[in-house]
């Protein structure tokens, strides 16, 4: 185990400087964006096989996945070397996956799941081109109903359509905040005083003016 202020670093190897520091800057970077940070150390696990990934990611494992965070705001994440990626990707991915300890710490919320996702992968992500996420949601007929307001589910049925919903999602939190992802904190911050999907609804107009369908329709004009 490794201490560094505030995490809890474990892994049954020894961990690389490199990776210590990728998970400072991943901190900072969304310390900035959140108004508060959680009062919890944070547990990070750092899994160097696939049978570690699967044994420590529990409920959220999936055999193509790289990271996850648990119910309890333990993140779970597989070492670079084991995902093949270069400093910038494995940089994304932390940036990503601190995102969501950073919201679950401190909403305690897992919905609606395009927030959660979208604000994550517009702090680290790999999306499709626009191009290619207007062509898929034609291709698919993906309608505004992606933005509904549910409980998060994970159980995709294979990595292109993560990557799909996890594009729609981190281009539409760009597109409705103007690229600024405090606007998404703030609203997170009054909607989880009253958590239903009444107070969501209205939230929603409120900040952005129109309901999720229309919405919706102008993000596919803006995709164009």
């Amino acid at each position: 185990m490794s201490n560094i202020s505030f995490m809890n670093l474990i892994s049954s190897k020894p961990i690389e400087k490199r990776t210590k520091d990728q998970l400072i800057v991943a901190y900072n970077k969304n310390r900035k964006i959140f108004s508060q940070v959680p009062n919890k150390k944070f547990k990070i696990i750092i899994c160097n096989s696939e049978e570690e990934w699967k044994e420590e990611s529990k409920y959220y494992y999936f055999p193509f996945g790289a990271g996850t965070v648990l119910r309890d705001g333990t993140l779970i994440v597989k070492e670079q070397k084991l995902l093949t990626r270069n400093n910038k990707e494995y940089q994304k991915l932390l940036d990503h996956e601190m995102n969501h300890v950073f919201f679950l710490l401190i909403y305690g919320l897992t919905r609606p799941l395009w927030i959660q996702e979208g604000l994550a992968n517009f702090v680290g992500g790999y999306p499709f081109s626009k191009k290619d996420t207007l062509k898929k949601i034609k291709e698919k007929k993906i309608s505004c109903k992606i933005l509904q307001y549910r409980y998060l589910n994970k159980n995709f049925p294979d990595k292109e359509t993560v990557k799909l919903m996890y594009s729609i999602w981190r281009y539409f939190v760009g597109f409705i905040t103007n690229n600024n992802p405090k606007k998404i904190t703030k609203f997170m911050e009054i909607y989880t005083k009253n958590p239903s999907k009444k107070n969501y609804l209205n939230l929603f107009y409120r900040f952005f003016k129109k309901d999720d369908k229309q919405k919706f329709e102008e993000f596919i004009s803006w995709l164009n």
